[in-house]
């Protein structure tokens, strides 16, 4: 078996741009927001980091693949490797090649791209449905044309990968294999079909969001001192400064990560156990509004 490798230079040193502009402008949100009076911007600014930082971990988990890429040869197949995926190509049941600079028609992509990296789904005019796991442009891709479905590469040596792929076709294979396409395992978990612990652990979530906006919402008009603890007649006993308001929150936070967590542990071999954890959390978060209210309610 050959191994060929698509030129990675230009989509790491794009990726790698990216993932340090965005932790430049998290940097700045969160110097703005440590600095400035707590209100509804500060939410706001909170928010925009945190999608920044999800942006960041797909950036880094696509640059990953991108690292792990290759295109095995054999008399058998063309295994596309690009990360966690794999396609597997029998050479029996591939019907032309062709150079992209060849191709003239209209490029339908979807998917993640920048320079240096074409990884997706689409369309080729004429061709039909395409997969791309390619780091070229167009004129330095390679169209594999299958029944049904092109796949678009792009390795360094595109000449030397031509001649070795002419030369294995007219080998023949020495055994007849299936197509086959292996996506990430984490695409495959039941989970994703789980309508009620998706469902579950979504409201946990946007109650715990509601209950930080609402908070940095109401914070500028709130006294210097909250009563935080209630005797058994229902009288304050403790007071603790404004800004201690969020404890309440971040308690929900850290319930959501933790049962939320062990509930994904559990989920595989203890279903039942994983909808008591998650719904133990929602179940805290709705306690924690509740003493929010209670105590905006005498303030």
């Amino acid at each position: 078996m050959t191994e060929w490798h698509p030129n990675l230079q230009t989509g790491l040193r794009v990726g790698i741009v990216l993932i340090a502009a965005i932790l430049l402008v998290v940097g700045g949100l969160v110097g703005w927001a440590i600095t400035h009076p707590v209100t509804v911007w500060t939410f706001f600014t909170a928010l925009g980091v945190l999608v920044s930082l999800g942006i960041v971990a797909l950036l880094a988990y696509w640059l990953a693949g991108l690292v792990r890429s290759c295109y095995s040869l054999d008399r058998n197949a063309l295994t596309i490797s690009w990360g966690a995926s794999e396609q597997i190509v029998p050479t029996g049941q591939i019907e032309r090649v062709m150079r992209g600079a060849e191709f003239e028609g209209r490029v339908r992509f979807r998917g993640v791209r920048w320079p240096g990296h074409w990884v997706g789904d689409g369309e080729l005019e004429g061709l039909g449905p395409a997969l791309f796991y390619a780091t070229g442009p167009l004129p330095q891709q390679i169209l594999i044309v299958t029944e049904g479905l092109v796949y678009v590469i792009s390795p360094d040596d595109g000449e030397g990968f031509l001649r070795t792929l002419q030369t294995r076709l007219q080998m023949g294979p020495t055994q007849l294999i299936e197509a086959a396409s292996r996506g990430p395992a984490f695409v495959r978990w039941d989970f994703w079909r789980d309508r009620a612990g998706l469902a579950l652990l979504t409201v946990t979530a946007v109650a715990v969001l509601c209950l930080f906006g609402f908070l940095s919402v109401r914070f500028p008009s709130l006294p210097r001192l909250l009563p935080l603890h209630f005797d058994a007649l229902g009288d304050p006993d403790r007071l603790g400064s404004q800004g201690q308001i969020f404890f309440l929150p971040v308690i929900g936070l850290v319930v959501l990560l933790v049962n939320g967590g062990a509930g994904g542990f559990l989920y595989r071999t203890e279903r039942q156990a994983a909808y008591l954890l998650w719904g133990g959390a929602l179940l805290v978060q709705v306690l924690l509004w509740a003493a929010v209210l209670g105590v905006l309610a005498i303030v």
